[in-house]
């Protein structure tokens, strides 16, 4: 028998090409709001050739057991399981026809409930290849309800600075949980708790702390509450009673005698509101001049000395009673008022000044900055080449040479001094002739004959006697410590030229 159900399995194998090709085709996971819709997709992709459809179950995995959720059968119809019969349709209209078509059996279910959340199997009953199925998971969002409210009705600011939570924000029945966060001027604490709910959703709470007083009052904390990405917000503006903060207004320190109808204002800040305003002075009595009405006092007729003490205001509300005081003296005359009109003259003049004196700095530096441009543009921005002589590029390229005080002693000048220019003992002869050369630099002396070139006369070290003809002849002069002109270099002629 085994051998048999073997060879029956290899001949459905070959005969039908393509029996193992079918597939059910689903999303990975669905998700939906409690209450909105959602569609779970089943597509049977079949075969070629193909097989036949011969029933569409879709099931609940509740678990590790299935439920029957609906089914799509050719020859039966469709039946939907009266737990989902209000809720759960075939969304494609050939299924419910009398010869229906079961390719896509694609289930909508509508109100959707918490308890719809699960893993749904599509299953296809074929025939000859059996059954093919495949899976979805469906996640069901509940939105959370945010409620914000004060912690206690009454809130009183205490002189013991003790923290009490003040706000209470609540998202209540979410799943997931959402977030809290606070956003307010008022500096406090914050507490958060979560609890799980039986349904599976969840509540969290947090409580806003701080030290109620004055400065807190009508301050606004909001709650932020996010979920999946949408956020929610709810205020609250704080309602802190306090006791009354007074002072008293109305003595400007110039009460001086005889001065008609002064008054004293009792001014309190109080939450609630002062019920209660009650004058009396310190180590005295208020004099019978004094006319009192809530929180005002006047002093009718002329001021005298009287009046003078230190007052006292008391201020009492449902929370406690507060004081203010205030020391009035009394003066003989009054004292020099200057008159508003007076007072903006000063202003105005102290401000016509600052414009003038900011003009005239700014007209200064401008008048500097323009002296410096125009200092600037006349001087040169480099030195100025030295204008060159016509033999000078010729002797010695880019170099120009210094005048001597005495001309007379331009070589042995150079010679003695070892210029940079020439760091031989001897000096290459000098052609063209410089620009500046002494006209007369040998002194006077008789000629002996007529062949200048073989008359010699005895002179001094240095001195040279000039031929009679035109040209001069230059000999290199005898220096101590110098040897002899090296081989080569012969005599140099003066030119009968000579540049001014």
């Amino acid at each position: 028998m085994e051998n048999a159900g073997l060879w029956i399995f290899l001949i459905t194998t070959c005969v039908i090409p393509g029996i193992n090709g079918q597939t059910v085709e689903m999303d990975d996971g669905k998700w939906g709001y409690v209450g909105s819709k959602v569609d779970l997709r089943c597509r049977f992709i079949n075969s070629s050739p193909p097989v036949k459809i011969s029933q569409v179950t879709w099931q609940k995995l509740v678990n590790g057991t299935k439920q029957n959720v609906a089914i799509a059968n050719p020859s039966l119809g469709v039946s939907v399981a009266p737990p989902y019969r209000d809720r759960v349709t075939f969304k494609n209209a050939s299924v419910r026809r009398r010869t229906p078509t079961l390719e896509d059996t694609t289930i909508m279910f509508s109100s959707l409930r918490l308890s719809d959340e699960a893993t749904y199997i599509c299953e296809y009953t074929t025939f000859p290849a059996g059954n093919r199925e495949n899976t979805v998971n469906l996640t069901v969002f509940v939105r959370p309800t945010t409620q914000m409210s004060l912690s206690t009705p009454t809130l009183v600011a205490r002189s013991s600075n003790l923290k009490t939570p003040v706000a209470t924000c609540v998202s209540a029945n979410g799943k997931p949980p959402g977030a809290i966060r606070w956003e307010t001027r008022v500096p406090g604490e914050v507490t958060t708790r979560e609890y799980r709910n039986s349904d599976g959703t969840f509540t969290v709470q947090s409580d806003y702390i701080l030290v109620p007083s004055r400065d807190t009052h009508k301050e606004t904390l909001t709650c932020v509450t996010t979920y999946n990405e949408e956020v929610f917000t709810d205020s609250v503006t704080l309602d802190i009673q306090y006791e009354p903060d007074v002072s008293v207004d109305g003595f400007d320190g110039n009460w001086y005698l005889n001065r008609e109808n002064v008054q004293l204002s009792c001014q309190a800040d109080a939450n609630p509101a002062v019920s209660l305003y009650q004058w009396r002075m310190i180590n005295g009595s208020i004099p019978n001049s004094a006319e009192i009405r809530d929180n005002i006092i006047t002093f009718k007729g002329p001021v005298t000395y009287d009046l003078q003490g230190i007052y006292v205001c008391d201020a009492t509300n449902s929370i406690g009673t507060r004081s203010g005081t205030v020391d009035v003296s009394i003066i003989e005359k009054p004292l020099p008022q200057i008159a508003t009109s007076d007072v903006i003259s000063v202003i105005a003049l102290l401000l016509a000044a600052g414009v003038l004196m900011g003009i005239t700095i700014t007209v200064l530096v401008l008048k500097i900055r323009s002296t410096k441009d125009n200092s600037s543009n006349d001087s040169p921005s480099r030195k100025q080449p030295i204008r060159k002589r016509p033999g000078d590029d010729i002797q010695h390229s880019g170099r120009f040479y210094e005048e001597l005080p005495n001309t007379a002693d331009y070589v042995s000048y150079r010679l003695a001094c070892n210029k940079e220019d020439y760091p031989e003992p001897y000096s290459p002869p000098i052609n063209p002739p410089l620009t500046f050369l002494p006209q007369h630099p040998y002194l006077s002396q008789p000629t002996t004959g007529s062949s200048s070139s073989s008359t010699t006369t005895t002179m001094s070290k240095n001195t040279f006697s000039p031929p009679s003809h035109t040209a001069a002849i230059f000999k290199y002069p005898a220096v101590s410590g110098l040897s002899s002109p090296p081989p080569g270099v012969a005599a140099y002629t003066f030119p009968k030229e000579q540049y001014v």
